[in-house]
């Protein structure tokens, strides 16, 4: 994209870009922004509205989006949280799984060190550390390229750049980041439950996180159905199931 076809747009309080002018329109086209939408070109200082900058645009009306299932825009909270929650500890799992089948193959002799390691409570904080910077890690290379993970699909939700591209490896490590900081505060106790409520009171009033709208990312969602719903609440109860199970003291899970 060349210095002279460079555009920037505002949504809220925030102005995104650059895209190209082609990238722009498809975004008016696609019904991303309106025509009272302000824009301005690089090296503009005062912006116009979108139906000033392009006339020939008030002759064609924005489409609606492609039935491809993902067309609601609208906040989803508790979706999004359900499905944070779904990752990290899917993630987490794969990575207690992983490295122990693969210390127990590879170096047979420290399996008395990698055994206790994830159990003792002696551990608890260098585990607590590794599997927290996993959990965030795994899901990037997934963000990057399709835009979900296994609790977003099942939640329906996917993230893409406004002009709905994939957001690629760096924008998806440095959005993962900012979840980790700004929504769950390094996974301190207490204190990210102040944070979490931050980032719900910002979703629902504005209608995006400051991740998603600092790097001009857009969500869908597959709109709201007793199919979607009833998903939702099964895999929820299925996860609380789980959670509870594995966390029982060890005389609970014997058998009689």
């Amino acid at each position: 994209m060349s210095e002279a076809d460079q555009w920037f747009y505002k949504m809220g309080e925030a102005e995104l870009g650059p895209v190209s002018e082609a990238e722009l329109i498809d975004l008016y086209r696609d019904g991303q922004m309106s025509g009272e939408t302000l824009v301005r070109e690089a090296g503009q200082e005062a912006g116009k509205q979108m139906v000033e900058a392009f006339p020939h645009l008030i002759e064609v009306p924005p489409l609606t989006s492609p039935g491809d299932g993902w067309t609601d825009s609208s906040p989803h909270p508790w979706r999004r949280f359900f499905a944070r929650t779904i990752d990290l500890n899917v993630n987490a799992f794969i990575f207690v799984f992983a490295w122990t089948l693969l210390m127990t193959t590879t170096a047979p002799n420290q399996s008395d060190f990698w055994a206790p390691f994830f159990v003792d409570q002696a551990y608890s904080f260098p585990r607590a550390l590794l599997t927290t910077a996993f959990s965030f890690l795994g899901n990037i290379p997934f963000m990057a390229y399709s835009g979900t993970t296994l609790g977003k699909w099942i939640f329906g939700i996917r993230i893409t750049h406004v002009v709905g591209r994939p957001m690629g490896l760096w924008i998806a490590l440095k959005r993962e980041f900012a979840v980790y900081v700004r929504a769950y505060f390094l996974m301190v106790p207490i204190a990210n439950l102040f944070t979490l409520a931050g980032a719900y009171e910002t979703l629902t009033s504005e209608g995006k996180t400051s991740w998603d709208r600092d790097y001009a990312l857009m969500v869908k969602q597959r709109p709201d159905s007793d199919v979607q719903t009833l998903v939702g609440v099964v895999v929820v109860i299925l996860f609380l199931v789980a959670a509870i199970w594995t966390n029982l003291p060890p005389e609970f899970s014997k058998a009689p």
